[in-house]
């Protein structure tokens, strides 16, 4: 255990604990409202949403799914001191990184991503190779910024996010399946992260709760300066509304037109 791990204070950890636990309610209370009760997710859970309209987020999806997974990547390079000195915390990180690029085999995620789309009617090039959409572009756009040059807090306030998403894949999930004729296998991709992004699997901490554990270690050091000007609260919240408006896309822009 690091030295700066031995100082922390019960009456610190206590604190910064009812920060990330408060923080966590308002996002989800956010997402409930912009996504969850939105009605791209209403129509979905209720099987009324046009396939069109379910190919159309999922191209977007895609690319920023992808380029999501690199991003980790890199920001295990930038906050890497972080992490030297919080040792504790390097091996569930890294192995969320891991997961991402090896799972089930190389290159990781981006096979079952494949799968679902492939069962969707979406080819690889479709998938890849074709810009995105300006909404899809906007959330890339803004996680490249968050990943590359946030701080510690901000970068960490936007994975809040992160939790939120392991009940929306649940409920993609459940809709394919029920509604759109897909079985268990080809819904993976959904599935799969529901699990990855929730619960321990295969003696891997879900995603959800290691990028609590690591916000309130931040707090808890007082590592909260601010590199883009960003409290954790707006980055969370940004990515909320960016992925809103990748749905609201979707519902009005349906592929192919």
């Amino acid at each position: 255990m690091s030295q700066a791990t031995q100082m922390k204070s019960p009456t610190a950890s206590a604190g910064a604990k009812a920060f990330v636990d408060h923080l966590y309610q308002d996002v989800y209370a956010h997402w409930d409202k912009r996504i969850n009760h939105g009605a791209f997710m209403t129509r979905l859970r209720e099987g009324t949403l046009p396939l069109p309209c379910l190919r159309r987020f999922f191209k977007d999806w895609g690319l920023f799914s992808i380029e999501v997974v690199a991003l980790n990547a890199v920001s295990y390079y930038v906050h890497l001191p972080f992490f030297v000195e919080n040792y504790d915390l390097l091996p569930a990180f890294s192995d969320k990184i891991a997961e991402e690029l090896i799972a089930p085999k190389p290159p990781g995620h981006i096979l079952i991503l494949l799968e679902t789309a492939n069962a969707l009617g979406l080819s690889k090039e479709e998938l890849f190779e074709q810009p995105a959409s300006a909404p899809g572009r906007a959330i890339s756009d803004y996680c490249r910024r968050v990943f590359q040059d946030g701080s510690l807090i901000e970068l960490w306030g936007a994975h809040v996010y992160e939790e939120t998403l392991g009940h929306w894949a649940e409920q993609w999930g459940e809709a394919l399946v029920r509604h759109y004729g897909m079985s268990t296998q080809k819904a993976i991709y959904f599935t799969a992260h529901a699990e990855a992004d929730l619960v321990q699997h295969e003696d891997r901490m879900g995603h959800g709760p290691l990028n609590r554990m690591i916000l309130q270690r931040i707090i808890e050091q007082g590592k909260t300066a601010k590199k883009l000007g960003y409290d954790p609260k707006y980055c969370a919240y940004t990515m909320v509304d960016l992925h809103a408006l990748m749905e609201q896309h979707a519902l009005e822009n349906p592929y192919p037109s």
